[in-house]
Order: C-alpha cells, then structure tokens, then sequence
C-alpha cells in the first residue's frame, strides 16, 4: 500500500507534535525558531503566541498543536529586492554578503534564545527579595 505524500510543511507540524508528546511538552514550553520576512537580515526577537503572519511553517505548527501559545525566535531575513519572488528568495542560498553576517546573526539569535529560557525557568522570589 502507498503513502501518500506529505508536504514539507505538514511534516513540520507533525515533527513538532511527535516530539512535544515525546518530552511531554506543552504548546506553551515550545519554542519555535524561524525567518521572518518582517525583520531586516540580521534583527531577532521574541514573540509570545499569536497567529502565523503568513509563515507557512508556523502556521503547520500550530494546526498541528492546535494552539498558537508557542515561543517564537524570530530571525529576519528581510524582504526581496526586485522581481524576486518570497519563495525563490526564501528558499534560495544566502548571498556572500549575508553569509558573511550568519555566524554573528546566529550567535545573536542563540543568545537570544538561551537568555530567554534562562529568564523563564528562573525562580521568582517575594516583591523586594533580591535573591
């Protein structure tokens, strides 16, 4: 009998499910690091939950999970320059000018990234206590 073919993107968000019930995770402890279109090449952020903005990864993931409340590092990538479509630009290779900025672009995003977890995990003590 013959599968049938799974898109890359449905792959994702079934990767995603497979391993947050492996780790008995919940949507909430999961962090999903992506390319945002929306940031210039070399900018990260944190986003807490919400919709996918048109990311067709993040958006595989959360019909997967059926939630939107996952962690996200956002790492831009910018936008194409003229008649370059998203997707040839997206999936294409980085120019030697970006990948000339990749090492310290993804050591900003671990950065980032194990600040974050670091900050979440961390104990909260009373109101005023310092340690």
């Amino acid at each position: 009998m013959e599968r049938e073919p799974v898109s890359p993107l449905t792959f994702l968000g079934r990767v995603c499910v497979s391993k947050a019930k492996l780790y008995n995770l919940s949507p909430e402890d999961i962090y999903l690091v992506h390319d945002d279109l929306d940031k210039a090449l070399g900018k990260v952020a944190i986003k807490l939950g919400g919709s996918a903005r048109g990311h067709n990864g993040v958006r595989s993931c959360i019909s997967a999970l059926q939630s939107d409340e996952m962690t996200r590092l956002r790492v831009g990538i910018g936008r194409p320059e003229g008649k370059t479509t998203v997707t040839c630009y997206v999936l294409g290779p980085f120019s030697s000018k970006e990948q000339e900025m990749l090492q310290q672009v993804l050591t900003q995003a671990a950065t980032c990234l194990l600040e974050h977890i670091l900050q979440r995990r961390a104990p909260h003590g009373e109101p005023g206590d310092r340690g």
